[in-house]
């Protein structure tokens, strides 16, 4: 037997679609584009994982939660409907909260005053390739009339699992802990993203929101602006804790806030059960990448190259057969209004940088993804905080 097999690869399809004018125009538009994909929309009007259908009073208590929280979601979900004559009520979005995690990394790096002001984040999103049609690969900027335009990758194309809207306002998450059981009533993630790039042109803001918003998730937010305010909100089940850093409050001063699959801000600290020994060891190369000199004179090609320097030195990893290979790379420079986006691993894939203003439509890209084995202790866990 060979002792060291060839690596596989593969090669996925990546889409950016661009919508605008209204959220009931962006649906009727995901509609037309999707409805011949039987697969998909398959998966899109049927329970989540198994679960039981949806109670028509469910339902209805989870669109008026959309309606007040991120309203015109329940809009842009009839146009899918009545494109691809999916009753609305059983649109599998409305299940999110039974979503299952991926591994992340994320970061952002605000420089002082004395050092441009420039505040930039990054975000290196890591799960298995054979997750169709759960994960669309589809990168979706959304123009609609009187909020935001925002660009971001769409998770059951509604929801977001992260993205930059056009005031500045970036949104990035992480898995808290892997694999935790849902049981709380609120929103997970995806609709958490989705809401604040639709209503917020700050990280106060987004803060703020989501205070008030009922969340039932494992997951860490990281959420900066074009200001350079930085805020970190942390989230077990329905607890939630906040670390809020304005750029006022740093003088001249640099400001690096990390986060990986672990909780770190010290309320929810008890809450990091079986933490995976690479979240700490992706933690620290982030760390230590973003602190020396060249992230000092230009962080979006600092955070560009940590993206793509292979694990343990760095955040990209190949072990999609595993679940753990990096599906996508993003560098948002909140400064320039800019998103920098590798589809794929950025070892084998190029760059690519986006705006708000690209025409409504869709483009097709490529990228390789190749896989290989995890190396030893990479799945060991850390003692239980508790």
């Amino acid at each position: 037997m060979d002792a060291n097999p060839p690596i596989q690869r593969r090669t996925a399809q990546y889409s950016h679609i661009v919508t605008e004018v209204t959220h009931y125009e962006v649906g009727r538009a995901l509609g037309a584009h999707y409805k011949h994909n039987s697969e998909l929309i398959s998966f899109l009007s049927s329970p989540f994982m198994g679960a039981s259908p949806l109670l028509p009073s469910a339902a209805d208590r989870v669109m008026e939660s959309f309606e007040k929280y991120c309203p015109g979601m329940n809009e842009e979900i009839k146009g899918f409907a009545d494109e691809t004559g999916v009753e609305p009520g059983k649109v599998v979005f409305y299940y999110s909260y039974f979503q299952p995690s991926g591994h992340c990394t994320q970061a952002v790096y605000r420089t002082g005053p004395d050092n441009s002001g420039h505040t930039c984040h990054m975000r290196n999103y890591d799960f298995g390739w054979e997750d169709e049609p759960y994960n669309q690969l589809l990168l979706s900027t959304t123009r609609v009339n009187g909020k935001p335009a925002h660009t971001g990758f769409a998770l059951q194309l509604f929801g977001r699992y992260d993205g930059m809207n056009d005031a500045g306002l970036t949104v990035t998450t992480t898995s808290g802990r892997i694999r935790p059981e849902m049981t709380g009533e609120g929103f997970i993630f995806p609709g958490v993203v989705r809401a604040l790039l639709d209503n917020c042109s700050t990280a106060e803001e987004a803060a703020l929101l989501m205070r008030s918003m009922p969340i039932s998730d494992y997951r860490n937010f990281l959420i900066s602006d074009a200001k350079g305010d930085i805020t970190l909100v942390e989230t077990a089940g329905t607890q939630k804790e906040a670390q809020y850093y304005p750029a006022a409050a740093g003088g001249n001063c640099n400001q690096l806030v990390l986060s990986a699959n672990h909780y770190t801000l010290p309320s929810m600290q008890v809450h990091n059960l079986q933490v995976m020994e690479n979240s700490g060891t992706r933690y620290e190369a982030l760390r230590s990448a973003l602190t020396d000199e060249v992230a000092l004179q230009s962080p979006v090609a600092a955070m560009q190259a940590i993206a793509g320097t292979e694990y343990p030195k760095g955040v990209c990893c190949h072990h999609y057969s595993e679940g753990f290979g990096t599906l996508w790379s993003m560098v948002f420079d909140n400064t320039a209004r800019e998103a920098h986006i590798c589809f794929g691993s950025p070892q084998l894939n190029s760059w690519r940088t986006f705006g708000f203003n690209d025409p409504a439509g869709v483009r097709e890209y490529h990228a390789v993804l190749p896989d290989h084995p995890s190396p030893a202790g990479f799945w060991d866990r850390l003692p239980s905080a508790e």
